[in-house]
């Protein structure tokens, strides 16, 4: 199910990033967000990179993307972190986008600023490179987001920057998350920003959230924003409000 946002923001990157709260093809899971993410892509056989550097690189996940993808008339191909600058730029000019995994996204974020690899693929995204990335894959690209990385609970983990607001994954299925970001943008700790539950996709560019992939029965996207002394959340498809 595809709808529309209710807010716009306004920015000045280039970035496009399909976010998706948690799930999807490398889960083997909510098909829908595949063929979304592929309708984007302006080509019969895209071809589909992957980065899956926040969980160092676990072959059964690739294997489910490759899997999902070459079902849809996509291939995919791998990028390792080790990977020179030269080599990255290479393998990024071979693909349509990049799907960027889960998991750890502390190590992620270094990974993007530290390695050579990582420092080509930030180059292409800031260009306009298509995106894709669940969970952490989606965080790491926003101002900033609500990480529990590092084990201390549910914080503040800045980003790096390409696209405006704050970002939250995993909406509805982690119970704590909801509150702590309500929390979290209520009292500024946060700017206004988007979360996602599990199933759910949308399309972020520098003019903010698009489309949206519901996969799930009743899985939403929520715009969180503070509003006299509390949080406003409006959520689509439905346009509701509290």
């Amino acid at each position: 199910m595809i709808r529309h946002s209710p807010r716009v923001l306004s920015a000045s990157a280039a970035a496009r990033l399909v976010a998706i709260g948690g799930g999807g093809a490398t889960h083997g899971l909510d098909p829908a967000i595949d063929e979304f993410i592929l309708g984007l892509v302006p080509s019969a056989h895209p071809r589909v990179g992957y980065v899956g550097w926040a969980r160092q690189d676990r072959p059964e996940r690739l294997q489910r993307l490759r899997e999902r993808m070459q079902s849809c008339g996509a291939s995919v191909d791998a990028l390792a972190p080790t990977a020179t600058r030269g080599e990255a730029q290479d393998w990024l000019q071979r693909v349509d986008l990049v799907y960027v995994g889960g998991g750890d996204t502390a190590a992620l974020l270094s990974s993007l600023r530290h390695l050579p690899a990582g420092a080509a693929l930030v180059q292409a995204a800031r260009q306009g490179l298509l995106l894709a990335g669940v969970s952490a894959g989606a965080s790491v690209w926003f101002d900033c987001a609500l990480s529990d990385a590092g084990g201390q609970g549910l914080r503040r983990l800045d980003g790096l920057g390409l696209l405006p607001g704050s970002f939250c994954p995993h909406h509805d299925s982690e119970p704590a998350r909801a509150p702590a970001f309500a929390a979290a943008v209520a009292d500024g700790t946060l700017p206004a920003g988007l979360a996602l539950d599990d199933g759910v996709a949308v399309l972020m560019t520098a003019q903010g959230p698009g489309p949206v992939c519901s996969a799930r029965p009743g899985a939403r996207a929520c715009w969180v924003e503070a509003d006299e002394g509390g949080a406003r959340v409006t959520s689509w498809p439905g346009g509701s409000e509290r």
